[in-house]
Formats: C-alpha cells, structure tokens, sequence
C-alpha cells in the first residue's frame, strides 16, 4: 500500500466521511435519509451535522475487468461522509442540506489502480404560501465504473443541477423545473465525449388519495457536444404514472412513458421508444422490506460510433432483520444494453446483457456501528467477445456513524 496514500487517509479519517448524494424535484424529500437513519447527530445552531466513516477490505477477482488474463488484488477502501441539516423559517419548514462524501482506496499489488472519488451535494427545500421551490445540485470527481461503459479507470467531473418551482391549487399541484448536466474528461483521449445536457420539464400531478398523486409530465431535452456537434441532439418525451403511498405497505414512484430524440446529423440514428422510471419500497413488516428499481431509457454512448445505447436496468434490494443485531441483505440486477449501430470492424450490433447479484451479512455492534459480510457477482455477456466478464468480489466492511 502506498504509505503517502494511507497518511493521507487516516488523516481525512480523523476530520469527516460517502454517501450518495441524491438529486430530486419533489417537495419534502431529504438527502442522505438512507445513510443516516435513525442518527442524532451533533447539533450546531439551528443546524444538525452527522457524520460517519467506512473502512473496507476488499478482494476483487478480475481488477481490470478483463475476458481473459484475469488479474486479482486487495484493496483498502477508506470512506467518509459528513451531512449538514439546517432547519429554517417558522415550524422548521424550509430546509438547506450540504453532503460530502469520498471513496478512497489503495491496491495492495497494482497501486497504479488507487483512486480517490469524491462527490458533493447541495440542497434547498423552501415551503412556500402558493405551493415549494426547490434548488439542488450534485458534483462528482470520480473513475467509478458503475452503471457505465467503461471497464476501465475513467476519470471525468459530473455536475447535475436542477430548480423547480410548484403552485399549488386544489388538488392540483403545477411544477416547472429546470435541469443541467455536465460531463467532462481528464484524458483529452475522451473529449470529444464532453456534453452539455439541458432539460425543461412541466409536470401536472392530481390528489389522487390522501398520500397518493397521479402525474402526467413532459420533457424537452437538449444535448450539446462542444467537439463534435453530429452528436448534438433534442428529444422530447412524455410520461404518467403515480407518486406517493401507492397503498398501506408500498411507496414509491412509478412513470412510464414515450421518447422521441432525433441527433443534429442527418446520418445519425436517432432514438424513439418507451422509457420508464421506477422506484417501489415494500415494508412488509417493520424487519423485512424490499425496494424495486426499474430504469429503461437512451444513454448517451463512448462505444464506437453510437450516439447512444437503448439501456433496460431492473433491480431488487431485500433486507431481513435477524435476531441478535443481525440482518440479511440480497440483491440482484439485471440490464440489457443495445447499441444501434453496426461495428463496421466486426459486422455486428453490440448487444450486452449484465447480471449481477449481492449479499451482505450485517451486525450492529451499538446503534451507530456496523460489521458487514459482502459478496458480490457481476457478469457482463456480450456478443463481443473483448467486452465479456466475470467479476467476483468479496469483502468485510466496519460502518460508523455519529
């Protein structure tokens, strides 16, 4: 291990520690509730700070993700996450969060492979007399490979913003919202895969129940590449679905709808077909719970001359609380990429399908520190050969929170 690299950590380690930051549109909702459930925290002021830290050892049986000529290292994962909470206005109702969150981590054999991931958040929840106004936005530096292309360590600077406004009239609730993401690369080897993406969104949703809101909202979207202008496109897409406690045991949101995106480039296939974003948690009782995930849109692509790539992303989360501080947590994924161009190297349409399933042992030592049991399995299959792996990683990880 790199002994600067480890100074460097335990230092960090000392001040703060990740979490997802998570980006939204909707009035009420918290960054980093997951992370921090059920935690105090130290109060500042009118404000709350939470922190915690995460030390994993890991074992990964295929580091470079290879089809072949695997290679296997150990790697120390150092990760720390600190959440600031500021209540404001009259019964506390508006609302400003700051997150940062880091992953740090150090091969024990190919240190040419240590990273360091940081990821930073900001939000402002205001309540207001005609209805909420949100601001937010969710800064990443990151090499993280999922949910990407890349097999290998890419690093690159993500920025998603977004401000919505919603009136609220009767059962009616209006919302506009803005939305910018930003992509950009270190290595000049990716910059003409840099791109501006701006999205203006209006949303109607409808009183459906007392906890439950039906909704119908549509997208005008605009890709901007500032190297190679044939990939600029504009997309318009519609959706529907419900938002809220869909019943006793279940919430969540589900929204499906139609996309249309036609790219700048005459030559260019452009894209048109169903999408849907879909988020379900299930409490069946107060020790078992399931969350269900399904993602089906365009990505934009690096791959060969797609602009992008049709994704279908379907996931499950079960958790078990055991006796004695212990629960069980399983996890399964499945996703199915395709791409619609033809490599003209090898007279094919790159087509892959990803599956992928988790578990994880957890006890709770006190109520702000946990040991985990993980492994995990991630399998791409692809009709390119190069692109195929297997990927096996196992892993004991000590959470702190305070």
């Amino acid at each position: 291990m790199n002994k600067s690299f480890l100074i460097v950590s335990i230092v960090f380690l000392a001040m703060v520690q990740p979490a997802l930051a998570q980006t939204f549109r909707q009035e009420g909702v918290r960054i980093g509730a997951r992370e921090f459930k059920d935690i105090n925290g130290i109060r500042i002021g009118q404000g709350t700070l939470k922190s915690g830290v995460s030390l994993t050892g890991q074992h990964d049986s295929n580091v470079f993700l290879t089809s072949n000529n695997k290679k296997a290292d150990y790697i120390s994962i150092l990760s720390p996450k600190v959440l600031f909470d500021l209540p404001m206005g009259i019964d506390s109702r508006h609302l400003f969060q700051a997150l940062y969150a880091a992953d740090m981590a150090a091969f024990s054999d190919y240190s040419g492979q240590n990273y360091i991931n940081q990821n930073a958040g900001l939000n402002l929840n205001l309540i207001l007399p005609f209805g909420y106004f949100n601001v937010n936005d969710d800064f990443k530096d990151t090499v993280d490979r999922s949910s990407t292309e890349f097999t290998d360590q890419i690093r690159r600077r993500e920025n998603r913003a977004a401000v919505a406004v919603g009136v609220e009239i009767n059962r009616l609730t209006y919302e506009l919202a803005f939305a910018n993401f930003i992509k950009r690369y270190d290595d000049s080897t990716y910059r003409t895969l840099e791109y501006n993406e701006d999205v203006v969104s209006g949303t109607v949703y409808y009183q459906l129940f007392p906890k439950t809101k039906a909704l119908v909202q549509y997208d005008h979207g605009m890709i901007d590449y500032s190297r190679d202008a044939s990939r600029d496109a504009s997309y318009d897409q519609f959706m529907a679905g419900l938002r809220g406690e869909l019943t006793d045991k279940i919430t969540g949101t589900v929204k499906l709808g139609y996309q249309l995106r036609d790219y700048d480039d005459a030559g260019e296939q452009g894209y048109e077909g169903l999408v849907s974003e879909t988020g379900i948690d299930i409490a069946f009782t107060e020790r078992r719970s399931l969350t269900l995930k399904y993602i089906s849109k365009a990505l934009e692509s690096v791959y060969g001359a797609n602009n992008y790539y049709d994704a279908h992303m379907l996931s499950a989360e079960f958790q078990q609380k055991l006796k004695g501080g212990f629960s069980l947590l399983l996890g399964a994924g499945y996703a199915r990429n395709l791409y619609p161009e033809t490599d003209t190297t090898l007279s094919v349409k790159r087509a892959d399908t990803v599956v992928s399933g988790k578990s994880t042992l957890r006890y709770e030592v006190k109520d702000n520190m946990r040991v985990n049991l993980g492994y995990e399995h991630k399998e791409n299959l692809s009709n390119i050969d190069s692109k195929e792996y297997v990927d096996n990683l196992t892993s004991i990880r000590f959470d702190l929170v305070m």
